[in-house]
């Protein structure tokens, strides 16, 4: 069985700052929402509209460069998006890098809240 991934969190301490943080780096606009008064989020969505993950706060979730690391398209051109990760206020973790096999590039950055993000692109 194949599978795709359908959810992510990625962990803050402060909501506003991170999802500013994204917004400007992808140059979007995220979702803000709430399952419960104490469960705010923004969600990021696809270009149909369909929610495919989040950032998320509290006790139960810590931002951390050594967790699990999530892939996020960085199409059409990976250089753009990277060229907003500092002026947000992110941080460079690994340059821009060709991957084998023309399976496109991929970097790493530190995003507002400390998490160790990735990119990917065809170009």
């Amino acid at each position: 069985m194949q599978t795709n991934v359908n959810w992510f969190e990625i962990a803050t301490k402060d909501l506003t700052r991170a999802a500013r943080f994204y917004e400007t780096v992808f140059a979007t606009k995220l979702r803000l929402e709430s399952l419960e008064e104490e469960s705010p989020m923004a969600i990021f969505t696809r270009d149909d509209g369909q929610s495919i993950g989040c950032l998320t706060g509290g006790d139960w979730i810590e931002p951390s460069p050594q967790g699990t690391l999530v892939y996020l398209d960085a199409g059409p051109s990976i250089q753009a998006v990277i060229d907003r990760i500092e002026t947000a206020g992110g941080k460079i973790a690994m340059e821009k890098t060709q991957l084998p096999k023309e399976l496109g590039y991929i970097c790493q950055f530190i995003d507002t809240e400390g998490n160790r993000v990735a990119l990917h692109a065809m170009n």
